[in-house]
């Protein structure tokens, strides 16, 4: 079994719970309220910053030639969606420039941060996989016919194969490099589900 398939299965329990999560059903149903999607939208802009920050660091960090490559262009489409998510912002009216990073963010931006200063190569890339297939598996789980569903956009943005590809980047690096501590490899995996379940929590109050 590959590494990445073992590391989500050991960890699809706290998957479901993400799932089950009134955030996340309310961008099912499309009932989750404005306010919620705003104030998420504005904290996803301090999520992208800190996967770009990771990257440059997991290249600076990568003995690989082919590996830094691979992940020059998953950063360059982390900027080109820094710059997208601003029209986003406005389209949903938001003003990012007005928001502060919360509580539940924090807690994500500071691992990774942690991770991605103290760690090898490889164990960033644990960091910042299990967002990517969280979300690819979230929007699977949520396509349907969605043509009047507010959150539409969303839902067809992770449910889209190439998002589905970019997981799969992510995903191949971690399990073509031998040099992992599967344990290790592990912890940092759950923790990051563990923090993406809480972000999504923290806009379930309502």
């Amino acid at each position: 079994m590959l590494i990445t398939k073992k590391l989500w299965e050991n960890n699809s329990d706290i998957a479901l719970l993400s799932l089950k999560t009134k955030f996340v059903q309310g961008i099912k149903t499309g009932k989750l309220p404005k306010k919620e999607f705003q104030e998420y939208v504005a904290q996803d802009s301090f999520f992208l910053d800190s996967f770009a920050k990771a990257y440059k660091l997991a290249i600076d960090k990568s003995s690989s030639e082919r590996s830094k490559e691979i992940l020059l262009k998953l950063l360059q489409g982390v900027k080109d969606e820094l710059v997208l998510h601003e029209t986003y912002s406005e389209n949903w009216g938001i003003n990012l420039q007005e928001h502060k990073i919360k509580i539940s963010t924090k807690k994500y931006t500071d691992f990774l941060e942690d991770i991605s200063l103290n760690c090898s190569y490889i164990y960033i890339l644990c960091a910042m996989t299990p967002c990517m297939r969280l979300y690819a598996w979230l929007g699977k789980k949520l396509k349907r016919d969605v043509k009047d569903n507010p959150y539409k956009e969303w839902i067809n943005t992770y449910s889209n194969y190439d998002f589905e590809k970019l997981a799969n980047s992510l995903e191949n690096l971690i399990d073509t490099n031998g040099k992992l501590n599967i344990q290790k490899a592990n912890n940092i995996y759950k923790e990051a589900m563990t923090l993406e379940f809480e972000f999504f929590q923290s806009y379930s109050d309502f």
